[in-house]
């Protein structure tokens, strides 16, 4: 009998000691998500969200003239994928062409933001909007071989910003260019100029 009860208490004891284990389904609640983890799940088809119709403005400004006489058609790219921002393609008229992809926040990005008050003008006179000023971080150059003898906006184009006006039945956006491989820039000198196109609706 009491071989019995040590060999009982035994085997509780060795029980207790085990660690406690998981069923398959609990283990995968706790497991975290391919999303949790910044992860795209295959199985899951990606559908970007949908994108507008391409805007067409007119150059308006003596710099926008000069560098790209003619038009401009900004056209609207979706997202590559769930964890990419979507984009946009400014094409010229004249052949000049940057594709480009979103930088969210950008405009107030960095320790020592740049000052977009000193950069765009708003006609009305109302102060600038930093929070409305679209970033944009340029992937693909093509600058024509003829029919832009000033070259591209910089020697070589890293991003841009704008800001649009609207007015009624109007609407202006200035673009402001900048090269360099980091933003915010580390200096003033990054900026190569501003451009303002019109679109009359």
């Amino acid at each position: 009998m009491r071989v019995l009860i040590l060999a009982t208490v035994s085997l509780m004891a060795l029980g207790a000691c085990q660690p406690e284990t998981q069923s398959a389904s609990e283990a995968a609640a706790v497991a975290p998500t391919l999303e949790e983890m910044g992860q795209d799940d295959p199985s899951v088809p990606f559908e970007p969200a949908h994108v507008g119709p391409p805007r067409t403005y007119d150059a308006y400004s003596k710099t926008a003239m000069s560098f790209t006489p003619g038009t401009l058609s900004l056209t609207e790219t979706p997202q590559a994928s769930a964890n990419l921002p979507a984009g946009a393609t400014f094409a010229f008229s004249n052949g000049y062409m940057l594709k480009t992809t979103l930088m969210p926040g950008g405009a107030q990005q960095g320790g020592a933001p740049v000052n977009f008050g000193s950069i765009f003008v708003d006609l009305s006179g109302a102060p600038i909007d930093v929070s409305k000023v679209v970033m944009y971080q340029v992937d693909e150059e093509t600058v024509p071989a003829t029919g832009a003898p000033n070259g591209g906006f910089c020697k070589k184009t890293s991003f841009l910003a704008t800001y649009t006006v609207k007015s009624p039945g109007a609407e202006d956006m200035t673009i402001a260019a900048f090269e360099g491989d980091t933003w915010p820039p580390a200096a003033e000198t990054a900026l190569c100029g501003t451009f303002t196109y019109g679109s009359v609706h």
